[in-house]
């Protein structure tokens, strides 16, 4: 189950679960790229 943009409970299709995969690959991409601008800061 998942939230939607109202804040009911929905099932998590398909659509949904790849839209969850896309949203947490940039999410940790954005989180190494972050580390990294950290580690040559100091």
């Amino acid at each position: 189950m998942t939230i939607d943009g109202n804040g009911h409970f929905i099932p998590l299709t398909p659509k949904f679960k790849e839209i969850n995969a896309v949203l947490h690959r940039v999410h940790n991409k954005r989180l190494e790229k972050g580390r990294k601008l950290f580690m040559i800061d100091f």
